[in-house]
């Protein structure tokens, strides 16, 4: 029954993109995210349904009235470079045929992000663009929290099979960036049982997280936590709910999980932390073998060569790590556009926040940019143990920066357009 409804979905969404085409942008995330076909099985299951909705998104787009220019910006220029040297460091790869793959992927999600910046440029699209993240991914973090309270935490939650998300420690990070979201959609809603429903999502997302059992999502809440409470406009009480809410899941938790995060501090003896620096060793060693444009994409697939260059290694592993990934296969300079590509759309979301702090018709523009701001901290602290360089969610919150620029200058226009009307006061009529 539900292969069905995703096929009549797609029939359903193809004329609705063809006359408007910012609703595939809408449809490409939340396949992309929510990858509703994999909880389905059979043919319908491996079907290419993002490329068809990407595909028709594209023409629709080309052939509507529909803006075509993109902004010019720190975000997006820095977007056009990684998408350049990433190109560059494919034709130079170590592993060419797995190296293709690997760009292929990565040119899908930069080249929809850069669509995305160009129809999503109102208040309303940005806004549905949010719910279709929180709903895509709120899904798994309420599934993941239901799991987690009914096991009692004595299993680990995972993600859709054959999806970015599929790992423990991945659907950890994008839920890590997703709860900042829940948080903005619950200030910014009025229906008091939607936001009774996003409070029971969002503290589902963080039991979901803490069910994962990945150490790096857990450093990342704690940063998280530790910044929205000084970041909060009413800190005492953001700061009980923090606390609240850990001590809630610290007494929910299995001692399993407890002596695998207290494993952070004695990573020596833990097989698993061992690991993962080899494979940041090995990644450096590539950057330094290939200085210029590193190993390209799937480099460590080549067991031979990533035991040559780390000799105590067991096996061959991924990079275990975003910044090591990007130094891994796109050398140093590759990992230069990926920090400052993070820099400065942390930076754009904070002049959202400074230009818009004094103009009560542009909060939702102001909270949606420190919310931004946050979901940003949280992919950082936990990509340094985690790798996901080249996900569909991390780019679509980085262009959110040139999207809530140019969607507040063409408010702050419309509003300087309008004309004043002045009261004119009728003769004869007493106070009119």
């Amino acid at each position: 029954m539900l292969a069905v409804i995703i096929a009549l979905s797609i029939v359903a969404v193809v004329p609705l993109v063809l006359a408007w085409p910012h609703i595939g942008i809408l449809a490409w995330y939340w396949f992309g995210l929510m990858n509703p076909h994999r909880l389905i099985w059979g043919t319908l299951e491996n079907q290419r349904y993002a490329l068809l909705i990407g595909a028709v998104t594209l023409l629709a787009w080309v052939v509507s009235k529909e803006a075509k220019r993109i902004p010019v910006s720190a975000v997006t220029v820095l977007l056009a470079a990684l998408l350049a040297w990433i190109t560059l460091t494919t034709l130079f790869a170590h592993l060419p045929e797995d190296a293709w793959d690997g760009w292929e992927r990565a040119f899908k999600i930069l080249l929809m992000t850069f669509v995305a910046i160009a129809l999503i440029n109102t208040r309303e699209r940005i806004y549905a663009l949010v719910w279709v993240i929180v709903v895509s991914l709120g899904f798994y973090g309420f599934k993941g929290g239901l799991f987690t309270l009914l096991t009692g935490g004595e299993y680990r939650v995972w993600g859709p099979e054959k999806s970015f998300i599929a790992d423990n420690n991945q659907l950890a990070l994008a839920l890590i960036m997703t709860v900042p979201f829940i948080v903005y959609l619950y200030g910014q809603a009025e229906v008091r049982l939607i936001r009774i429903g996003l409070a029971v999502v969002g503290l589902a997302c963080f039991f979901s997280i803490i069910g994962s059992q990945s150490r790096g999502a857990f450093l990342a809440l704690c940063v998280m936590g530790v910044y929205l409470t000084l970041k909060s406009r009413h800190r005492l009480k953001m700061g009980a709910l923090v606390v609240a809410i850990s001590m809630v899941g610290i007494w929910f938790v299995p001692s399993s999980w407890v002596e695998r995060m207290e494993t952070i501090q004695s990573y020596e003896d833990d097989s698993s932390a061992m690991s993962r620096i080899r494979a940041w060793t090995f990644a450096t060693e590539v950057a330094l073998d290939h200085p210029i444009t590193g190993g390209g994409f799937n480099v460590h697939f080549d067991e031979s060569y990533f035991l040559r260059l780390v000799p105590g290694a067991e096996k061959n592993r991924n990079f275990h790590s975003a910044f090591f990934e990007m130094l891994g296969e796109h050398g140093f300079i590759g990992l230069a556009i990926f920090v400052s590509l993070l820099l400065a759309t942390w930076l754009s979301f904070g002049r959202v926040v400074r230009d818009t702090a004094q103009s009560a018709e542009l909060r939702w523009a102001h909270d949606l940019a420190r919310m931004g701001q946050v979901s940003i901290l949280g992919y950082a602290s936990a990509a340094c143990f985690l790798n996901l360089a080249f996900y569909d969610l991390f780019y679509v919150i980085l262009a959110m920066a040139p999207m809530l620029s140019r969607a507040i200058s063409a408010e702050e226009v419309v509003r300087t357009r309008t004309p004043t009307l002045r009261p004119v006061r009728a003769k004869g009529v007493p106070g009119a």
